[in-house]
């Protein structure tokens, strides 16, 4: 196995971050430092050391979704001790599995969790452009000018701006709308600055959608396993079935 899949399979990022780490000199088999890219692993009888640290790809692979609630932060621990999403993973997940992106405190949704190193950076990689969907509740309900404004990106601040997006009005009632959005990438925040720049808060948010995985009608809180088929889809869409 190539040195760059190896280190991609033990979750240290994308192949081209694992280049990099490299060509850096912080990787070492066996004691001494790899300098070469074309450099073969044996995962089962090699140790493979980055900056000293021991790195072992998973034996078995794991896929599971979480329907995060509100208020539930995406973080493996916190020093003011609040509710994370690994504090609700079952017992068979915790410490195995990483979530997939972050959803922020006050959102709630779709969480993907694996231990694929591969698939999560594919799904994440901005080049990829794999499709987010969100419900937004909204106020006040943006213009239609506002719409063609999110729709082909808007300035975010800190020099930041969003992506093309699909924008749909899905409803509107007592000064509230809902809206559909389907982005292709995940910067910090990213909806809540959207609505921001065009006048309009956000009350509510919600990640209903991944890829071809949809949340449906998992309650909030809840684990579920992902089946064959779906990891199959997150592969495709993300570009991993193709060999990407």
């Amino acid at each position: 196995m190539r040195i760059n899949r190896f280190l991609a399979m033990s979750g240290l990022g994308a192949r081209r971050a694992c280049e990099e780490l490299v060509r850096e000199g912080r990787i070492e088999v066996n004691g001494v430092t790899v300098d070469t890219l074309a450099f073969e692993v044996d995962p089962d009888r090699d140790r493979v050391t980055c900056d000293g640290e021991r790195l072992r790809p998973p034996r078995v692979l794991l896929y599971a979704m979480m329907h995060k609630p509100s208020g539930v932060i995406v973080s493996a621990d916190d020093e003011r001790g609040r509710l994370t999403v690994y504090d609700l993973l079952p017992e068979r997940l915790r410490g195995k599995v990483k979530a997939v992106g972050r959803l922020d405190q006050g959102s709630e949704g779709l969480l993907i969790f694996t231990n694929d190193g591969l698939l999560a950076h594919a799904l994440l990689h901005p080049r990829r452009g794999v499709p987010r969907t969100y419900l937004a509740w909204v106020s006040p309900p943006p213009s239609g000018e506002s719409l063609a404004r999110l729709r082909s990106g808007v300035p975010l601040g800190r020099g930041e701006r969003s992506g093309a997006a699909d924008v749909r009005v899905l409803g509107a009632r007592g000064g509230t709308a809902r809206i559909r959005l389907i982005l292709r990438e995940g910067k910090n925040r990213e909806i809540r600055r959207m609505f921001r720049a065009v006048g309009s808060r956000v009350l509510a948010l919600r990640r209903v959608g991944f890829g071809d995985l949809y949340l449906e009608d998992l309650p909030a809180g809840k684990v579920r396993p992902l089946n064959p088929g779906e990891v199959a889809g997150l592969r495709e869409t993300s570009g991993l079935a193709a060999g990407g």
